[in-house]
């Protein structure tokens, strides 16, 4: 989750390998027979969240989802694209085609970051210096976004083991802690007939937390994706929230939601300051907005994240040391990955729905 910079400035105002250890376990069976109590049967979601942990830096992160990438055998589907000029971070793409060319997004951001005078440096040169200190962070950036990662890469797996109607998109930025410079540039690049092909977009980011419920954004989401979130949750029984994101903060969701040259001037201003003077790919953006739908947790921020912020120390919920494996919920984890793929199957299987999203 990006925090921005107006934390930092209004507020300033914006080990040994760590193991998330299973609750329960299972075998992966078909799709169809999926179930929330097999799925926490699988180790895959919890491996995930420990290969991305445990690679250190963002460079490094990169490369574990590389990784797992090439374990779950989408790499014939994967291509790596540059963010702009002066990211060395890179977007990693997975591409399922369906039966029709309407494309369905999944995004999440596999880059973490924490509160310091280093970052918040960086922060002012667009994200130039993350590559190079992100591995001194407190954080384990597990909760922000490895899970958010762990189940878009899951879903990426299952999605291609099926026949599906609608093409999709896995879209795993990054930069996003550098003021969603991944996804911003992502939607600046595309053509106007791959956007107006978009049918929605489900972005994940920091869930599963332990104490706190899984949320579906309010005010952020589709109207329609939102209750369809809900009354899925409760025909599964499953604990799922409708939130707000907390002020000031934002996500990858956000470009695709609505933008132009204007609101990503704004975006850049409001995150990077200064860095917002320098030439960026994305302000080349034509006005867009299409259907969106977030899960983050919810009341994750605190008062420990703000005074963090104006401090200028990692002391808050995330983007700090608290951000570690040992504070991932497995069973929320499980769960939110069989949400989002219920929700998936509902807008495959709902004409009437899925023609107002068109």
């Amino acid at each position: 989750m990006k925090k921005g910079i107006l934390v930092f400035t209004l507020v300033l105002i914006h080990s040994c390998s760590p193991k998330l250890v299973p609750t329960r376990l299972f075998d992966s069976q078909g799709v169809d027979s999926m179930s929330v109590a097999k799925i926490k049967e699988m180790k895959s979601l919890n491996s995930t969240v420990e290969l991305i942990v445990n690679a250190g830096g963002n460079h490094n992160r990169r490369k574990a989802v590389s990784k797992r990438i090439e374990d779950f055998q989408l790499s014939n589907n994967t291509t790596v694209e540059r963010i702009d000029w002066l990211s060395s971070q890179k977007n990693v793409l997975i591409e399922i085609e369906g039966e029709k060319k309407k494309y369905v997004y999944i995004v999440a951001h596999y880059d973490k970051t924490d509160i310091n005078p280093l970052k918040f440096l960086s922060l002012m040169l667009n994200g130039l210096l993350d590559p190079l200190v992100s591995w001194t962070y407190a954080s384990d950036g597990a909760i922000d976004n490895a899970t958010g990662v762990a189940i878009s890469l899951e879903l990426a797996k299952m999605i291609n083991r099926q026949k599906m109607k609608y093409s999709y998109r896995i879209l795993l930025t990054g930069s996003e802690e550098s003021g969603l410079r991944g996804s911003r540039a992502h939607v600046s690049k595309m053509s106007d007939e791959d956007f107006e092909n978009i049918l929605y977009v489900i972005n994940i980011d920091a869930v599963a937390v332990k104490g706190k419920e899984n949320c579906v954004s309010m005010g952020v989401s589709n109207n329609k994706l939102e209750a369809f979130s809900i009354d899925i949750s409760k025909k599964e029984n499953l604990d799922l929230n409708k939130g707000k994101l907390p002020a000031l903060a934002s996500s990858d969701f956000a470009p695709f939601k609505n933008t132009s040259f204007f609101r990503d001037f704004g975006r850049s201003l409001s995150f990077n300051l200064v860095g917002a003077l320098i030439p960026q790919r994305s302000y080349f953006v034509k006005r867009r907005q299409t259907n969106v739908v977030n899960f983050s947790s919810c009341d994750l921020l605190d008062a420990s994240d703000y005074i963090g912020g104006t401090v200028l120390l990692p002391i808050g919920n995330i983007h700090s040391y608290r951000d570690k494996i040992s504070r991932v919920d497995e069973d929320k984890l499980h769960e939110q990955f069989f949400l989002t793929w219920e929700l998936i199957k509902k807008v495959e299987s709902d004409e009437e729905f899925s023609s107002t999203l068109e």
